[in-house]
């Protein structure tokens, strides 16, 4: 089924302070804090609805109980983006002269922190618990009933949120409110080093040490089933960023 009814409401509050380039520092810090809500959502078979999508609509004749928290949302986004150039070398307060100004001089250190709220998901059940005629057996059109307190004593990655907390409904939809949980917050950092080796007038050497998740930050995703039943709901197998990464760099440009 495909229609063009719903809403959507988003109200954010965002903060910017930028300094521009000055005694050879720049840096922009960045601030978002919002929520978005909507009716239903959009995309064919959850793929714009996120994790356990398939039940965001759960009755197509009461789109109220439809209306939620946005599979899209995030509360809140922090970002800090830098540059520096460090004060060694020719035309800076240290290492000015000579040998100690060729190697230790003109270098840049550049970063990128960014901080966010995780991502909402939804949960579903098998079959057709309201006894709604559906015939497709893999569409898990249906949420849970809550009957507890979804968030383990002790969260982490092999229980992230709590399957008894919830019971399949009977001759009814689920009551549990669309995409009211959510994954862990995402926290990275990459950093880098630039310097370029000045060989003649026209021909450089430019250098680079970068290093992606220089922390080594374990992001957690969505849980991977959140189909109420299945013996791995709650179960997080993925993370959201990749481990640390290093690269080296030299481009010769003349």
């Amino acid at each position: 089924m495909s229609s063009d009814a719903g809403s959507s409401d988003y109200n954010g509050l965002q903060v910017k302070l930028n300094r521009r380039y000055s005694n050879g520092l720049q840096y922009l810090v960045s601030y978002t804090w919002a929520k978005s809500l909507d009716v239903g959502g959009s995309g064919y078979f959850d793929v714009e609805n996120g994790a356990g999508g398939s039940s965001i609509w759960q009755n197509y004749y009461d789109l109220k109980t439809a209306r939620g928290i946005s599979a899209y949302n995030v509360p809140q986004f922090f970002s800090l983006a830098g540059q520096y150039d460090l004060p060694f070398g020719h035309n800076r307060q240290f290492f000015n002269q000579g040998w100690a100004s060729y190697i230790l001089g003109d270098w840049q250190f550049n970063s990128l922190v960014q901080i966010r709220s995780g991502q909402p998901y939804n949960l579903t059940v098998t079959g057709d618990v309201a006894n709604i005629g559906e015939s497709i057996s893999w569409w898990n059109y249906a949420r849970p009933n809550l009957v507890g307190n979804p968030k383990p004593a002790h969260q982490n990655k092999n229980e992230w949120f709590d399957p008894a907390a919830f019971a399949i409904p009977s001759y009814s939809y689920g009551n549990f409110q669309r995409d009211s949980l959510s994954s862990s917050h995402v926290a990275t950092a990459d950093v880098s080093l630039f310097k370029a080796f000045s060989i003649k007038d026209k021909v450089a050497i430019n250098f680079r040490a970068e290093a992606f998740n220089v922390f080594n930050i374990q992001n957690y995703g969505v849980p991977a089933d959140t189909n109420i039943g299945d013996p791995q709901a709650g179960v997080i197998q993925s993370n959201v960023t990749d481990p640390r990464q290093l690269q080296l760099g030299l481009h010769l440009t003349f």
